[in-house]
């Protein structure tokens, strides 16, 4: 197979996106990186079935090659892997292919220990793989690998978050890898070696035990993730948005102002180490002595430094506007910024902050009138009575930061109004017939257009969309191309880190064979390790440029919805258990997907009925969509009840949040798309948003 510039290319960036979302958990004497101070390759045994079966992607994903973390390291020439302990796995691989552990009795350890430096242990799950403690054999294997050797890496190639027995934690260093996509070899040995340093964070709550998730997710409230652990004052072993790096890095000063109605925050990071460059996420958390029902803090932004080298500093000036901090009222249908303080916390991660100022709202003020809606009341958690998590000079930070707060009046505030709009009331025909080329040419507007379709046609366009066979193998399914009226079919591919396609066509006329190859890029749940929206904006634009070479339309991208539990279906398909990271990072893909595509954002649930109430509906769970919904042309509706009504495009709850979130694109849906026969009307509705996106695909 002769790859392609754009096939190397996309791998570059697949391989570096990787790397950027690798997470460091733990890094004692100096076991990583792994390197010799005379520069002589490092001798590495490396052990675990996951260094040959590595999770890349998920099941449904054919990606054109893949690395595995063995071929990785033995790639590299700062390593020399140990030939016959990898020999021996590869031996066990080919008559094991489901990836079970090879047992470890028969070998003598102590002679791999005194021919190596250092140990490399892989622990793997599939994207698909729930499993959240360590099987009995890679306890065994663990225990003997650190009872021999007095270097040894954790390597987790895993979706998140998985149990650490006290033989784990054992390990001198501990890294995530996460389900890394198909450089996930290459990827992993530029970190270990220190070709690429450490800069990823946690995008998930890292507990004590996988038990302290059911606790945390037996409500779906407000509580959610760190938001939950540190409000109830709970132990984590890793806190939200917690990374180490190689070198060090300090947070210098820091500031928070008022510049009109935005929130200014400024802070200096320095990398005060010796040797290695570092690259520091800065993080700013809110808190406000508001009523118990309420998170102790939230995260509101964060922004990256650039890579520092030792001496370096760099000020990171934040901003946002401070109506982001107003809380949902259900009984006044309107988000309202309540008096009181309003802390500001930066920090690295949401358990590693300081006080660095507060803000006082003078009086409470409505700042965004919504759609009412009239759900079923969820239930919600009180921390009345909780301590929650503190630590040794907050209360000294706060009483200084309150003594200097911020006066803000309620007058200076913007305010939103409901955007009620007019009524659709249907098209009106002109007598004449036309086809969408006359739409394109400026001979009629849509409107017309539609008017003049017949109800048949028009129902095939929007109530069959996507279930018509695609004409790219391995796509999920396509739009009715109505030839009559001149409107393509549009063709939808899966893949949450890549387009779904089959990777190899024959055609049974020539006896050809043509060739999609399709790059996997990291998991959503891995990308979101790296904070870095930018670059997950250059992988949406590798997708889109694939989506033009193979000829998709529209890419099935991944939501916002929030993780809860590593356990539950399609974790590792969630970017975080934060909707303002979901957000930021669903929205960047879609931005770099636009050019070349149109990228559906999906809403996705685990369970058919969702006992939500609106306060958490809107504060929590939907804030990740609306931050996202501006970038995406497409929304792809679940099968699911929410707060008593069905998700459809009609529902009252789809026609609330699509005015309060200022969506404009198509919708999909997994079920049913309408709760009621629609009428001539709803359908119209419906196709006048498919049409802008036809239009504004390659093939309108």
């Amino acid at each position: 197979m002769e790859a392609t510039p754009r096939m190397h290319d996309h791998a570059l960036v697949s391989r570096t996106a990787a790397a950027a979302g690798c997470v460091l958990l733990k890094n004692v004497a100096n076991t990583l990186p792994l390197l010799k101070q005379d520069g002589a390759p490092l001798r590495v045994a490396v052990f675990g079935a996951g260094q040959i079966a590595t999770a890349f992607c998920s099941a449904g994903m054919t990606p054109w090659r893949t690395v595995n973390i063995l071929d990785g390291l033995c790639a590299s020439e700062k390593l020399t892997v140990d030939g016959l302990l990898s020999h021996k796995y590869r031996t066990w691989a080919l008559g094991h292919p489901d990836g079970s552990q090879m047992p470890l009795g028969s070998v003598s350890m102590e002679e791999f220990a005194e021919n190596n430096d250092a140990a490399v242990v892989v622990i793997t799950r599939a994207a698909e793989d729930g499993r959240l403690q360590l099987t009995d054999e890679e306890e065994q294997m663990l225990q003997l690998v650190t009872g021999a050797f007095s270097r040894v890496v954790l390597v987790l190639n895993t979706p998140g978050f998985i149990e650490l027995s006290d033989a784990a934690l054992a390990c001198g260093a501990v890294l995530l890898l996460g389900v890394a996509g198909q450089e996930a070899g290459l990827a992993l040995c530029d970190v270990l070696t220190g070709k690429a340093v450490p800069s990823g964070h946690l995008a998930h709550t890292w507990p004590m035990c996988a038990a302290d998730f059911d606790e945390a997710c037996a409500q779906p409230d407000v509580f959610t993730g760190y938001r939950y652990f540190d409000t109830f004052g709970k132990d984590v072993r890793y806190p939200f948005g917690y990374g180490l790096g190689y070198g060090k890095a300090e947070l210098g000063e820091v500031a928070v102002g008022l510049d009109g109605c935005d929130v200014t925050v400024s802070a200096t990071v320095e990398n005060t180490g010796e040797r290695w460059p570092v690259q520091e996420l800065v993080q700013v958390y809110v808190s406000h002595e508001g009523h118990s029902e309420r998170p102790v803090y939230f995260l509101d932004c964060f922004k990256k430094s650039a890579l520092l080298a030792p001496g370096e500093s760099q000020t990171l000036q934040l901003r946002f506007p401070v109506t982001e901090l107003s809380v949902f009222h259900e009984d006044a249908s309107s988000y309202v910024l309540e008096d009181g303080y309003y802390d500001i916390r930066i920090g690295t991660s949401c358990r590693a902050s300081c006080i660095a100022g507060s803000l006082r709202v003078t009086r409470s003020a409505v700042v965004q009138a919504v759609s009412p809606l009239h759900m079923a009341p969820g239930l919600s958690r009180s921390r009345t009575g909780v301590q929650p998590f503190t630590y040794s000079g907050e209360a000294e930070e706060l009483a200084a930061a309150r003594r200097c707060a911020i006066r803000l009046s309620d007058r200076n505030l913007p305010r939103r109004s409901r955007r009620k709009g007019r009524e659709f009331s249907g098209c009106r025909p002109d007598g004449n017939s036309y086809t969408l080329a006359d739409v394109k040419a400026g001979r009629c507007n849509p409107f017309t257009f539609l008017a003049a379709m017949d109800d048949h046609s028009l129902r095939e366009l929007v109530c069959t969309f996507g279930a018509h066979a695609p004409e790219i193998p391995g796509a999920l399914g396509a739009s009715a191309g109505l030839e009559r009226y001149g409107v393509p079919a549009l063709t939808i591919a899966a893949g949450g880190e890549g387009l779904q396609l089959t990777r190899e066509v024959k055609d049974e006329a020539d006896k050809t064979v043509r060739h999609q190859y399709c790059t996997a890029f990291p998991m959503a749940s891995a990308l979101a390790c790296s904070f870095d929206p930018e670059l997950i904006r250059a992988v949406g634009r590798a997708i889109g440029r694939e989506m033009a070479e193979y000829g998709v339309d529209l890419w099935l991208a991944p939501g916002a919805s929030l993780q809860r539990s590593p356990a539950q279906p399609g974790f590792a398909d969630r970017w975080s258990e934060d909707p303002v990271v979901s957000g930021l990072c669903a929205r960047a893909m879609a931005e770099g997907v636009r050019p070349y595509g149109a990228a559906v954002l999906q809403i996705a649930c685990s369970r058919r009925e969702v006992l939500l109430g609106q306060s958490a509906l809107r504060d929590v769970y939907g804030l990740g969509f609306e931050i996202a919904a501006g970038a995406f042309d497409a929304c792809l509706l679940p099968a699911v009840t929410l707060g008593g009504e069905p998700v459809c495009e009609d529902s009252a709850i789809v026609r609330s949040l699509v005015v309060d979130w200022r969506y404009t694109g198509m919708f999909l849906a997994d079920g049913e798309r309408y709760a009621a026969e629609p009428t001539r009307v709803a359908l119209e509705k419906s196709a006048l948003r498919i049409l802008r996106v036809i239009l504004n695909s390659k093939k309108g």
